[in-house]
């Protein structure tokens, strides 16, 4: 029976709310304490090789950590800084101009977020960010649909209508992310022990989610003033772009946070439940939050890469148990029910009980590393 003087973390992970014992001392267990750095410039090698020997690094760092920092990827540095002073120009509008694009207003839930929209820990006022979200949008002709688009194809994505240099400055960032991502995707692949273009097929027009965030100052820790609470992402992974302030920090399996401070250069790289679910656990899907203490703004870029709406996400060959059977989930509709999930202010979550934290001793989520 745990002891009533027990401390403990709690936090939202594949669609429930977990709780974890913070273990000190002899108690505590063997993990990491740190965020690996990985070269991932042999990711751009012709040589196979070279592509492998990236992959391995990749593999050992999502078996053991879910997080590392890629350095020396191919996203350019002045695309990053120009795009970060976009957001914040956008994030500087008045607030009538941003509420015209309230996410609310969008069945695809893309646009502005408000102060507290979210509140992953369950806890206190919410999340204490604003966000602007734009996703895949095949209507849209910078996004490169790979099949035809007409009149008739579905607007996803809202736009300010007071900032009219703002997408295209978010696209000229989106597409080399994109680009980068994509050649993630088949260093995943190959670490899996898998054929390189093992997930092309089912990431050939790919959910994303890219999110540009703002974290107001937090004066001290408080339950009312977590950044973003903790949870784990549901995508493939997610490409985490941040500027000098910190503020992420990730879980650890003694419920431990570590920080993960900005790396100049660098991405942070996070494996989310989809790869989880494809790796039968073999890669970590791993609780992380925000909280920003700086006393400064903290700007922040995630990437979240997933499959296609319509592919079906089942245990890759490499990652089977024999006599295990997996179940097998559609992306799309697991990745909207999730997306409404972490939104309690949303209209179809209205009248709905609020979440409880997950059983530790019976849940899957509250046990991982």
């Amino acid at each position: 029976m745990p002891s009533k003087d027990q401390e403990w973390v709690y936090y939202h992970a594949g669609g429930v709310r977990g709780a974890r014992p913070v273990l000190r001392g002899a108690d505590a267990k063997e993990t990491f304490d740190s965020i690996p750095i990985v070269d991932v410039s042999g990711l751009f090698s012709s040589n196979l090789e070279d592509r492998k020997k990236v992959a391995a690094q990749i593999g050992e760092a999502c078996r053991t950590v879910g997080f590392f920092y890629a350095q020396n990827h191919s996203v350019p540095h002045d695309v990053i800084d120009e795009t970060f002073d976009a957001i914040k120009n956008f994030f500087a509008l008045p607030a009538k101009d941003k509420m015209e694009v309230h996410l609310h207003k969008n069945a695809a839930l893309r646009g502005y977020e408000p102060v507290f929209e979210t509140n992953l820990e369950g806890a206190g006022r919410g999340d204490m960010k604003e966000a602007f979200l734009i996703g895949q949008d095949a209507s849209e002709p910078e996004q490169n649909a790979p099949f035809p688009t007409g009149p008739s194809t579905p607007k996803l994505n809202s736009w300010p209508s007071a900032y009219p240099e703002f997408r295209p400055k978010v696209y000229r960032y989106y597409n080399h992310a994109m680009a980068f991502a994509r050649k993630l995707i088949q260093a995943f692949a190959l670490s899996l022990d898998l054929p390189e273009t093992y997930f092309n097929e089912m990431t050939s027009f790919p959910m994303i989610h890219y999110r540009m965030l703002h974290y107001p100052p937090q004066e001290k820790q408080d339950a009312r003033d977590i950044g973003i609470g903790a949870h784990t992402d549901y995508t493939f992974f997610t490409l985490v772009q941040q500027e000098s302030v910190p503020g992420l920090q990730v879980l650890n399996a003694n419920g431990i946070y570590v920080d993960a401070k900005p790396v100049p250069g660098t991405y942070v790289v996070n494996v989310g439940d989809f790869f989880a679910r494809v790796t039968n656990g073999v890669f970590k899907s791993t609780v992380h939050r925000v909280l920003n203490l700086s006393g400064e703004r903290r700007y922040s870029m995630p990437f979240f890469f997933a499959p296609n709406p319509e592919a079906t996400v089942d245990v890759v060959p490499s990652c089977r148990v024999e006599g295990e059977e997996s179940k097998s989930i559609v992306a799309g509709e697991y990745f909207m029910e999730r997306l409404k999930a972490a939104r309690w202010r949303h209209p179809s979550n209205q009248g709905k009980p609020a979440p409880k934290v997950q059983d530790v001793a019976t849940s899957e989520i509250a046990v991982q590393g």
